[in-house]
Formats: structure tokens, C-alpha cells, sequence
């Protein structure tokens, strides 16, 4: 057993929820620290619900950590006047790396929501973060994402509102990593606050973040109607990717 800090980073998803409770069963709570970085102003408003079920399902405080600059994805967006690129997006690094370089230690283990069928993801974070110590709880035990859902809906918590509306993951809404016309055209149907507020800012900053039949496009350029296959899974947990498909 190890005298390292665990820190397992909770993001308010159910892969995430599955990885603390597996890294409490196996190395205590009095080892374990759960970890959130704090974005719930932009995500759905049921994320509080859960956070709170898990927070109760694992029997120990979830820490809430904060950025000391930004409390909401749009105010990065104006800042920094950038949205998105291939390396990823602004409000990530603001929001939820910032904050976990400021609260982890050199000698803590890292305890992270990568399913066993991210096992590209996995080795992605190993070649970029080589000084990282990771214990990939869900993939070496072979849990992927149904199975992390079952896991969920087993311990008697709802899952959360966004896989429930058919979104591939809890993100924080009109999540500028997508690239897909079918995930912008569901985020104005469902939230269309949100779509108008990403289009706007997008437009003040000259952000192309959606695509129509190939080609870049402003999200008030986008057809209501199109709506193509969507073969884009897009994750945002401590660490900010871009999905192969947008890339």
C-alpha cells in the first residue's frame, strides 16, 4: 500500500463516479481525496443532483476546486478571445487544469475516468504526461462505459440528465470541442440559450466551431435541419481533448 495521496478526479460523470468508488474500495478513505474542478455554473443544472448522490454513495466530501480568475467558461472565451483548436480549448486549461496543478502534489496518484474501451485516450495521457502517476482503476479491471452505467444505476443513483437526453458525455453544455453539426443542432433544441450565446461569442471572436458537409462553418450559418450521422465523442475530464474527428 502506498503513503502517496490518491486523488481521484471526479468530473460529474459516471465514468468518473465508478473510478473514485474503485480507488476507495482499494486503497481507503482515509488515502483518497475526490476531486472536482468546479464548472457546474455551465452544466446541467440535474449535475448538482448527482454530485450529491455520488458524494453520498461514496461516503466522503467531493472537494470542489475553483479557478481564482474565471468562474464561467464565457468569461475564458472573452478573455483570452479563443475558443477552440486542436490542442484543445482555453476553458479546460482555466477551469479544470489550473486548478488541479494548483492542488496536486509531485508524489500523488491520479485516479481518472478512462473506460476501458479509451484505452487510445489512456496511452494519448501516458506519452503527453510521463512524470504523471496514474492508477487506470477502470480500464485494468475492465469497465467500460455500460458497464460504469450499470454500476450507477446498481449503487440506485439516476444517471445524469445529458446521457439521458442521448449525449455521449456530461460535458459542460455547447461544449466548444464538438465539432459535430448533430451536437450543435441538439444543444439548440435542448438549450437554445446556449447555442445562441456560443454563436455570438463565436462570432465576436471569428470561431468556426461546427462543420457543413466538410466544410467550417459559424453556428448561426448552421441549417436547423442538419442533422448527419454523429460519430463525434466528445470528453472533457481533467485533461482537454480534441476528438480525432475534428482534428
Amino acid at each position: 500500500m502506498t503513503d502517496s495521496r490518491v486523488i481521484a478526479w471526479f468530473s460529474c460523470g459516471v465514468a468518473s463516479a465508478v473510478a473514485a468508488s474503485l480507488a476507495i474500495e482499494k486503497y481507503g478513505k482515509d488515502k483518497v481525496v475526490v476531486a472536482y474542478c468546479d464548472t457546474m455554473a455551465d452544466e446541467h443544472p440535474d449535475n448538482q443532483r448527482f454530485f450529491d448522490e455520488v458524494q453520498d454513495w461514496l461516503g466522503i466530501k467531493i472537494e470542489r476546486l475553483k479557478s481564482d480568475k474565471f468562474s464561467r467558461v464565457d468569461e475564458v472565451f472573452k478573455s483570452r478571445s479563443f475558443m477552440s483548436g486542436i490542442m484543445g480549448a482555453p476553458c479546460t486549461t482555466e477551469l479544470k487544469k489550473m486548478p488541479r496543478f494548483d492542488f496536486q502534489r509531485a508524489d500523488d496518484i491520479h485516479v481518472f475516468g478512462y473506460t476501458s474501451d479509451e484505452n487510445h485516450r489512456i496511452i494519448r495521457f501516458k506519452e503527453q504526461n510521463p512524470d504523471v502517476k496514474v492508477d487506470w482503476v477502470l480500464s485494468d479491471q475492465g469497465y467500460s462505459k455500460p458497464l460504469c452505467l450499470m454500476t450507477i444505476g446498481s449503487a440506485g443513483i439516476e444517471i445524469p440528465m445529458m446521457y439521458r437526453l442521448g449525449y455521449s458525455n456530461n460535458n459542460c453544455l455547447g461544449c466548444v470541442k464538438a465539432s459535430s453539426a448533430t451536437y450543435w443542432n441538439s444543444i439548440r433544441i435542448h438549450f437554445p440559450d446556449v447555442f445562441k450565446a456560443r454563436s455570438d461569442r463565436s462570432r465576436s471572436i471569428g470561431a468556426r466551431l461546427t462543420r457543413f458537409k466538410g466544410e467550417r462553418i459559424f453556428l448561426d450559418q448552421l441549417p436547423a435541419d442538419y442533422l448527419p450521422p454523429d460519430t463525434e465523442v466528445v470528453s472533457c475530464g481533467i485533461e482537454c481533448e480534441v476528438p480525432e474527428e475534428t482534428r
